[in-house]
């Protein structure tokens, strides 16, 4: 028995240890960029021996990878518990018979996400600052902030059109036009309080442009 809680210590010290390392990192990173913080560094944040960050993690790339694998955890927790799609398998019932109100109820809580959770505005920080030095933050930067939401607003989009919802049109280019104002207000570093009048007057103004309610055309008519 002691020989088990021993091991047990030894397990949640371990995780303690590995936590701090992923955290020191994080504020590391996002202050400096990826490439200008080194193993020693992080290691001195932590108060731990080089030698003993490598206990934890075989490389800083490894460390950087736990960064965004937790990240990406986090979104799909915060989505999921609200029934907003995270992946385009997700099932996109919910959204149906979206109008206007809907989909400002659906889709806002999501833009929020984006501008206030701590951890995703310092990944955000993170990926602006390394993406040009390296390849992996760029594309990390691409797929969290571009090619996913993009991806999922397609589908959604596709969806509503499929359900009558939405009149036909290029479910792609209406992503590209839905994500193109959140991108530019988040990265203009604007509060959220400053953003949400913008995003309410944006995601209204989209609704009246591709609702079939939107546009004066009843379930069934053709354009």
């Amino acid at each position: 028995m002691e020989q088990k809680e021993k091991g047990a210590r030894a397990n949640a010290n371990a995780a303690s240890t590995r936590e701090r390392i992923v955290e020191a990192a994080f504020a590391l990173f996002a202050e400096r960029g990826y490439h200008a913080v080194s193993v020693r560094d992080i290691a001195a944040a932590v108060g731990i021996k080089d030698a003993s960050l490598y206990n934890h993690f075989p490389s800083k790339q490894a460390i950087f990878d736990a960064i965004v694998s937790g990240a990406l955890d986090r979104m799909r927790r915060f989505f999921g518990e609200r029934r907003i799609m995270f992946d385009v398998g997700d099932d996109a019932g919910p959204y149906e018979d979206l109008g206007a109100e809907g989909l400002r109820a659906m889709v806002l809580p999501s833009f929020r996400y984006f501008f206030e959770d701590p951890y995703l505005v310092r990944l955000r920080r993170l990926l602006v600052v390394s993406q040009f030095e390296s390849e992996e933050a760029g594309r990390v930067y691409r797929l969290v902030f571009v090619e996913q939401p993009m991806a999922l607003q397609r589908t959604i989009f596709e969806h509503l059109m499929v359900t009558g919802e939405f009149a036909a049109d290029d479910a792609a280019q209406m992503a590209v036009e839905f994500q193109g104002v959140p991108f530019l207000l988040m990265h203009a570093g604007l509060s959220w309080e400053q953003a949400e009048p913008r995003l309410v007057a944006h995601l209204e103004r989209f609704a009246r442009a591709h609702t079939v309610a939107g546009r004066g055309i009843r379930k069934g008519e053709r354009a």
